[in-house]
């Protein structure tokens, strides 16, 4: 039985075009050696040949009966299975849960569309016709309503037509036991070619543009400096970092790099061959690759240190001991600091000296999400980081660096793959290796930059190719611009209210709010209504933005051209903000340990590694405050306060702590005493205190804010503390109560 698989991750490998396997799979010849008779026989040289011989009569009745004597289950539990044995559950593939997902997608909207006409979905698969396929098709591009409503972007890309044509012959095998007929296949190419053109849906692919590794450093750096764009939890913006320094040199695929565990790693303190100081290495072995037409063997990469390395921001190791040592990942018990590291030695006549890892860990992620708590953000137990997590922050990131195209993960297996296969160190058996290719037909397809990254007009004039410049400019980061807009301004987001629709919703509602204090039904139309409203609002923002974005690089070029031509010069833009005066206390603490500069002795080298991995190590456990640039009244905020004369930030503080409490007319607090706790344990000059010592507009509003951002995400396991008042608090009630009874809290 073969098991055949699409790919979620790299599905743009079958919607470009490519042609899906139907063939089955067989078995090969060494799938049969288990029932080899030359196995292992005790020592006896009986062999088949010798049955010929046998005679029942040489073997006494009691010994015959003991020779059977160890079976576990008697013969009518083998009966009773034969019995029960259903076949026709194998009749179909076996499909793994990716391609489950895309299956049932195809034969549910087949079960719409032929009640949509009324019509027996089975027997419309047994007696499909042509005109029926391009009437379904039809249909189905069409479609602009998805589940509960919402609004669906639409098929843009013809690629994306076929990949539907090869998911329904599936869905129509499945259904009937046979394949579709070979002739209306032929038709239907033609049919969806008519339909494609119909709908306008585009034939260009996707470009496979590269991330080179100057491009990779302008990621990491953003990454770690930007606060516009916040992780709320530091832990998850050292694992986005580390996510892009894993995938990088491996070319692998994204959600195989997610899916690392702690025991997939092996740290090993080496003896480098060359001389020189040990050096530690990084094993980490790719195990949840891709599993079509069968489990891929796993694939063990190896990474050395880099000593006196440039830039730390790019470093393997640094990053991931940061993660080791902040859970204290180490078997060793006294191995709990990175300064330790360097009091280590390897035996003499051996050549490693492995550092082995705790084997409680072996289940656990290392790319975890975080999970709300109390007070703030902790990584969870096991809960892992989807793609589209990782995916998005990745994107968003970009934007923040100033890229044009918006940056994907593969990005960076584009670019391995392409690097693997010019280079002369990387054989072509290699390279698909650490693709996860069987052959190179996939690289040439889908891999290889449709850029061309060569100087053919100088080959052919037999001048010195300027390969160097060409490469950089088929990157994603030549057209790199910090100028480019990232987020709409406050017109532009306001301009989204006179969008007819918008309009037309807005009225709606204000009919509904009228009416929904008299009905019930009125009540869940107007809750559908604002939802279908805020949908509509962030669909029309973002399209807004991308097209802002897609025309901002030729007209900026044209206002610069003109600008130069007229005596102006280049003129800078106002709007660009120094992101190193943004950055707070802790985050400006890590990025100055990894920017430090390279020292020229072993031991400084070590001084200045060890120092980056506390600086990580630290930044693990930082609470994250809100993202700059959605942040819409706090500056405004800071300067009405600086202009009014109010006491620096220290007084201000007291201020807040002693407002928490009930005073004598009992009115009740407008601050929330867990956050103003939160605000002690920061140093003044955090730009997160101002958030935490929000004063709400009503004591009502500050029990919302106390129901959903503290109460809802207590847990039973956590242990309670109020920091105001200084004293433990036993369980939810004592909580409760103490937050109504000393600090007025109601919830």
């Amino acid at each position: 039985m073969t098991r055949r698989h699409v790919r979620q991750d790299d599905l743009h490998e079958y919607s470009d075009g490519s042609n899906w396997s139907d063939g089955e799979s067989s078995s090969s010849e060494d799938d049969v050696e288990v029932f080899d008779a030359e196995a292992d026989n005790g020592g006896y040289d009986t062999g088949l040949s010798d049955i010929d011989d046998f005679d029942p009569d040489d073997i006494d009745p009691e010994d015959a009966a003991k020779l059977f004597e160890g079976n576990l289950y008697p013969p009518e539990y083998y009966v009773q299975g034969i019995q029960e044995f259903k076949g026709s559950a194998f009749d179909g593939e076996d499909y793994s849960a990716g391609s489950t997902v895309l299956l049932d997608g195809i034969e549910n909207l087949w079960n719409q569309y032929c009640t949509f006409i009324k019509r027996d979905p089975q027997r419309a698969f047994e007696s499909v016709t042509l005109a029926f396929l391009n009437s379904f098709f039809d249909w189905l591009l069409s479609q602009r309503t998805g589940k509960d409503g919402r609004k669906k972007r639409g098929t843009t890309k013809s690629s994306s037509l076929g990949t539907y044509w090869k998911l329904y012959r599936l869905v129509y095998e499945k259904a009937t036991g046979e394949k579709l007929d070979a002739k209306l296949n032929r038709k239907m190419h033609r049919v969806l070619k008519l339909l494609a053109k119909k709908h306008s849906l585009s034939d260009q692919k996707r470009e496979n543009r590269c991330m080179t590794i100057d491009n990779l450093k302008e990621q990491v750096d953003t990454t770690l400096r930007t606060t516009k764009k916040s992780f709320g939890l530091g832990e998850l913006r050292i694992l986005c970092i580390l996510f892009l320094l894993l995938l990088a040199p491996t070319g692998a695929r994204p959600t195989s790099v997610l899916l690392l565990r702690f025991g997939d790693l092996r740290i090993v303190l080496a003896r480098d061959p060359d001389g020189g100081p040990h050096k530690i290495l990084i094993k980490f072995t790719l195990e949840f690759t891709k599993t079509y037409l069968g489990t891929k063997d796993t694939k063990t990469v190896t990474i050395p240190e880099v000593l006196f390395d440039p830039s730390l921001t790019l470093s393997v190791q640094t990053f991931l001991l940061g993660i080791l040592f902040r859970h204290r990942a180490f078997e060793a018990p006294s191995l709990t600091c990175p300064e330790r590291l360097t009091q280590l030695d390897i035996h003499p006549g051996e050549q490693e000296l492995p550092i082995p890892l705790k084997a409680s860990l072996k289940d656990i992620y290392i790319f975890r999400r975080a999970i709300k708590t109390l007070v703030g953000y902790e990584i969870s137990s096991n809960k892992l980081i989807s793609y589209g997590m990782m995916a998005g922050w990745i994107k968003r990131c970009g934007e923040i660096a100033g890229m044009e195209v918006p940056t994907i993960p593969y990005n960076l297996r584009y670019n391995a793959g392409n690097v693997f296969d010019r280079s002369n160190e990387v054989s072509d058996a290699t390279r698909n290796l650490m693709l996860d290719h069987a052959n190179s037909t996939p690289f040439q397809r889908h891999y290889l930059g449709r850029q061309i990254v060569g100087d053919p007009y100088a080959i052919i004039r037999g001048l010195k190719p300027q390969n160097t410049l060409v490469q950089a400019s088929c990157s994603i980061g030549h057209s790199i611009s910090k100028r480019r807009p990232i987020d709409l301004t406050a017109d532009q987001a306001a301009s989204i209210n006179l969008h007819p629709t918008v309009k037309q919703l807005a009225r709606r509602i204000e009919e509904l709010r009228r009416r929904r204090q008299h009905s019930r039904g009125a009540m869940d139309e107007y809750k559908d209504a604002v939802r279908k409203l805020r949908s509509e609002k962030q669909r029309l923002k973002r399209a807004l933005k991308q097209q802002i974005r897609d025309e901002w690089t030729d007209k900026q070029a044209v206002v610069d051209i003109e600008a130069q031509l007229n005596g102006l010069g280049l003129v800078e833009d106002s709007t660009v903000e120094a992101s190193n005066c943004l950055m707070r206390p802790a985050q400006k603490r890590l990025v100055d340990a990894l920017m430090a500069p390279v020292e020229t002795s072993i031991e400084g080298q070590y001084q200045r590694r060890d120092a980056a991995i506390n600086a990580i190590v630290a930044y693990c456990a930082v609470v994250e405050g809100p993202a700059t640039c959605r942040t819409k009244s706090s500056t405004a905020n800071i300067v009405q306060q600086s202009v009014m004369g109010d006491p620096p930030t220290s007084s201000r503080l007291y201020v807040a702590v002693m407002s928490v409490f009930i005073t004598k007319d009992e009115e009740r607090p407008r601050r929330c005493f867990l956050c103003v706790g939160e605000a002690l344990r920061l140093e003044l000059d955090d730009p997160r205190i101002d958030k935490l010592i929000h004063l709400f507009y009503t004591s009502g509003d500050l029990t919302k804010h106390f129901r959903r951002w503290h109460l809802a995400n207590l847990r039973e396991d956590d242990k309670l503390q109020c920091q105001v008042c200084v004293m433990p608090l036993d369980h939810k009630m004592h909580f409760q109560n103490h937050a109504r009874r000393v600090h007025g809290t109601v919830s």
